[in-house]
């Protein structure tokens, strides 16, 4: 399949976005708000309690029990790359390369500098997470399942700045066939 190409989904966009609210509404109803980010410090609590318990029990934010074991939020993580990544194979539509054709229409073909930008941007969404305390997935997602008030001016400034954060990004647009 040609570079410029994207095949068919399985899914009508708006069934996709049905089945995923479904979902994310009985996980609510049944385990409570769903996040991402925090399982990262989940991870760093239990691996620094093996090699530094000392430093644990003095911190503020580790010591606590929540930070203290793997759960099923860690699953959860680990579910969602799995399943990213099954879907993606099954669906035709994973593809393993350096750089993306709208990196390389956008930037050129320069694999370093792409490498460099996927990890700052990396650091600073979960940066951005923990000064949150918690990510915009679970607050766009939960917050909308939960029908939170709070989630409407979210959403629109969350789709806002994503906007203005891929037009630069990406200040050309390829030639997309569908």
């Amino acid at each position: 399949m040609p570079e410029n190409s994207v095949p068919k989904a399985p899914l009508p966009w708006w069934a996709a976005g049905l089945l995923l609210g479904i979902v994310q509404i009985l996980a609510v109803g049944l385990s409570g708000p769903l996040g991402v980010s925090t399982q990262f410090v989940v991870v760093e609590g239990v691996a620094l309690n093996k090699v530094a318990p000392s430093y644990v029990e003095q911190h503020t934010l580790l010591q606590s029990e929540k930070y203290q074991k793997i759960g099923y939020g860690f699953w959860l993580d680990v579910g969602i790359v799995l399943g990213a990544f099954l879907a993606a194979v099954l669906a035709g539509r994973w593809r393993p390369r350096a750089t993306t054709y709208w990196w390389r229409v956008s930037h050129g073909p320069t694999v370093g500098k792409r490498l460099l930008a996927g990890f700052i941007g990396g650091f600073l969404i979960l940066m951005g997470a923990r000064f949150a305390h918690g990510c915009t997935s679970g607050q766009f997602a939960s917050g909308w399942a939960q029908l939170s008030l709070s989630v409407v001016p979210f959403t629109v400034s969350l789709f806002l700045f994503g906007m203005i954060t891929a037009l630069l990004a990406y200040p050309r647009t390829p030639n997309i066939d569908a």
